[in-house]
C-alpha cells in the first residue's frame, strides 16, 4: 500500500450516505484517495470531519470588501467555496469589472465559482453605470471558472420572450450550464412559465411559497443574510420536502456580520439550532449544492479535491482547521490579501442642493396627498399614502410622522437625473443617511428630516468616492461620519477589520439618529426595482408589481 501525503482520522459527515462513520481520509497531492487508513506522512485526528461548506449565493460586494480579504475571513469558518454573482460590480463597471472580478478570485485560496450577471440593467425603470448584452454575457459564459447565468430578475422579459433575455438563456444552456432564477412572490402561471427556464430561486419567504417552487421542480436556496433573514420562517420546509432539493445561501451580508458571525456558516449553525438535523444542515450547505452547478467537490469520497474541516464539534460548527486541495490552514500565513484589479473613481455627479430633492407646486397649495413608499419586513416595500404640507410651493416632509424625502442621484456620469420621493417608517428622528450602495444600479440615495442635510450627505460621497455615510447636525464639527468605499463606490481595499471597525461607528452614529444596523443597510435596497412593491429609482416612484413608474403625487 502507497504511503499518501496525509491522513485525516475521525467522525466522517458523509453527505452522500446522510450518516456519520467512524473512519479515515487518505489525502495526496490534493485529493482524497481512500476513506481508510494508509501510511502518510502526516496525520490529523478531529473529532468529526466534514466537507467544505459552499456558499449557493453571494454578492461578496455586499460584505463592503474585495474577494482576497473575504477569503481570508471565511476560509478559517470552514467555508472553502462560494457561487458569486458579481452583478453589484457589474451594474457599475460592465464585463471589465466582471473580469476584474474574476482576477480577483485568483489571489485567494477560496474556491470562487462565478454566476454570470444576466440582469444589468435589473430593468429599464432606472440608469446604472454598465449593460450586459447578450454578447457581452456569452463572452464571460466562457470563464473557465462560470458554473451559471446569474439571477434572472426581470420577470416580464423571461414571460414576454424578451428576444436579449432568452438569448443569454441559450447560451447558458448550450454550455450546460444552470440558470438562476431571482422570483420573489411569484406563484400561478407566471411560477409555471418560470420553471421552464430557471433552475433556483433564493428569494422566498414563507413555506408556502418554498413548497410551491420545489414542486415546480425548483431548488430552493434558504437564505439568511444580513438584511434577508429568511432561514426561521422557511426552516419547516425540510419537514415537507425532499431536502436534496434544498440549499443554504447568504445572498447579501454585511461586514460586521461577516467578521462577528461568519457567512454560510452561520447559516449551517442556525439550521440546526432551529432542529434541522445537523447531517442535513451540511448537505445543504455542501453536496446539494455542489449537484445543483457539478462541482467535484463538496463531498468526502475517492477523486474528490480535499476541501475537508475538522470539527470539535458538529452541532456548533466549532472549526479546528480547513483543508483545500489537501493545504491546511491555507490562509494562516497571509499576512494582508493582495489588493483589488477593480477600478476606483466611478462616483460622478455635480454638487446638488437641497432644492434638488424638493418636489413643487403651485405656490397658492397648503396640502397635498403623496405616494410613498414604506418599510416592510427584510427587503420587500409596502405602499402607503400621506397628506403633506406645501410651504412657498415646496412639499415638506413631516418627520414627526416619519415621512422622509428620499432621493436617487444617478452617480455613472451620464447626467440621468434624480428621483424624488419619500419613505415612512425609517425611523431616521434627525440629520440624514446616504449610500452609493443602493442595489442594482448602485446609484447614491439619500434620505433626511430635512432637504439640506440630505445634500451634505450626497455631496460628501461625492467627494469621497462613494460609501456609507451618516449625518448629524447635533455633533459639532464631527457632524459626518462615514465609511469610505472608493472601490466601484461599494467596496475597500483596507483590512477587513479595519472596514468592520468603520463601519460600526456609522452604525453608531446611525443609531443616535433612531436607526438600528438593519434600517441603515434597508437604505440600500430602496431602489431595487425588482422587489414589491414601492421602489425610487433615478427616474423616480416605481410600482414594482405593475411594472412601471408613477407619481409621487396623488390626483
Amino acid at each position: 500500500m502507497s504511503q499518501v501525503d496525509t491522513l485525516v482520522q475521525g467522525t466522517i459527515v458523509n453527505v452522500n450516505a446522510g450518516a456519520l462513520q467512524e473512519g479515515a481520509i487518505a489525502i495526496d497531492d490534493g485529493e482524497i484517495v481512500a476513506l481508510e487508513e494508509r501510511p502518510a506522512e502526516r496525520t490529523f485526528e478531529a473529532e468529526y470531519i466534514a466537507p467544505g461548506l459552499i456558499d449557493a449565493h453571494k454578492h461578496v460586494e455586499s460584505s463592503m470588501v474585495t474577494i482576497p480579504q473575504y477569503g481570508e475571513a471565511m476560509i478559517p469558518r470552514g467555508v472553502t467555496s462560494i457561487v458569486h454573482d458579481p452583478h453589484e460590480i457589474a451594474n457599475v463597471l460592465g464585463a471589465d469589472g466582471v473580469r476584474a472580478v474574476f482576477e480577483d478570485a485568483t489571489k485567494t485560496p477560496l474556491k470562487v465559482r462565478f454566476s454570470v450577471p444576466s440582469s444589468v440593467p435589473a430593468s429599464n425603470l432606472q440608469d446604472g453605470g454598465a449593460t450586459l448584452d447578450a454578447d457581452g454575457v456569452e463572452s464571460l459564459l466562457k470563464h473557465e471558472h462560470v458554473v451559471a447565468l446569474g439571477e434572472v430578475m426581470d420577470l416580464p422579459a423571461l414571460v414576454e420572450n424578451d428576444p436579449d433575455l432568452h438569448a443569454k438563456i441559450r447560451a447558458a444552456r448550450e454550455r450546460g450550464l444552470t440558470v438562476d432564477g431571482h422570483l420573489p412572490r411569484v406563484s400561478g402561471s407566471d411560477l409555471h412559465e418560470a420553471a421552464r427556464y430557471l433552475d433556483n430561486d433564493h428569494e422566498c419567504i414563507s413555506e408556502a411559497e418554498a413548497r410551491e417552487k420545489v414542486d415546480l421542480g425548483f431548488r430552493v436556496y434558504l437564505r439568511e443574510g444580513s438584511s434577508s433573514k429568511n432561514l426561521e420562517d422557511l426552516v419547516g420546509i425540510v419537514d415537507e420536502v425532499p431536502t436534496r432539493r434544498l440549499s443554504l445561501c447568504s445572498d447579501d451580508r454585511d461586514v460586521v456580520d461577516l467578521v462577528e458571525n461568519g457567512g454560510v456558516d452561520f447559516a449551517v449553525r442556525k439550521a440546526i439550532e432551529e432542529g434541522v438535523d445537523p447531517i442535513e444542515a451540511v448537505q445543504m450547505a455542501t453536496l446539494n449544492t455542489a449537484e445543483c452547478y457539478d462541482f467535484p467537490y463538496g463531498r468526502i469520497e475517492p477523486g474528490a479535491p480535499a476541501d475537508l474541516v475538522l470539527l470539535n464539534d458538529l452541532e456548533s460548527w466549532d472549526v479546528d482547521r480547513v483543508l483545500i486541495d489537501g493545504q491546511i490552514d491555507p490562509t494562516s500565513s497571509v499576512c494582508h490579501p493582495s489588493s483589488t484589479a477593480l477600478s476606483s473613481e466611478t462616483v460622478d455627479f455635480e454638487p446638488v442642493s437641497g432644492a434638488d430633492f424638493a418636489l413643487t407646486l403651485p405656490a397658492e397649495t397648503e396640502r397635498v396627498t403623496v405616494r410613498a413608499l414604506t418599510i416592510a419586513d427584510g427587503i420587500q416595500t409596502g405602499c402607503t399614502e400621506a397628506t403633506l404640507p406645501v410651504v412657498e410651493g415646496r412639499i415638506e416632509p413631516v418627520p414627526d410622522d416619519d415621512v422622509l424625502p428620499l432621493a436617487v442621484i444617478e452617480r455613472h456620469g451620464q447626467n440621468a437625473g434624480i428621483g424624488c420621493g419619500f419613505v415612512r417608517g425609517l425611523g431616521l428622528e434627525r440629520g440624514a443617511i446616504g449610500s452609493t450602495v443602493a442595489h442594482d444600479a448602485h446609484n447614491c440615495i439619500v434620505a433626511g428630516t430635512a432637504y439640506d442635510t440630505m445634500a451634505r450627505i450626497a455631496n460628501h460621497l461625492r467627494e469621497t468616492d462613494g460609501g456609507i455615510a451618516v449625518y448629524d447636525p447635533q455633533r459639532n464639527g464631527q457632524e459626518i461620519t462615514a465609511l469610505p468605499l472608493p472601490v466601484a463606490g461599494l467596496m475597500s481595499d483596507d483590512s477587513l477589520s479595519t472596514v468592520c471597525e468603520r463601519f460600526k461607528e456609522v452604525i453608531a452614529r446611525a443609531k443616535d439618529l433612531g436607526l438600528d444596523r438593519h434600517d441603515l443597510m434597508t437604505l440600500s435596497f430602496l431602489a431595487l426595482e425588482v422587489i414589491p412593491e414601492y421602489r425610487l429609482t433615478n427616474r423616480g416612484l416605481v410600482d414594482v408589481e405593475r411594472w412601471k413608474h408613477v407619481d409621487v403625487i396623488v390626483d
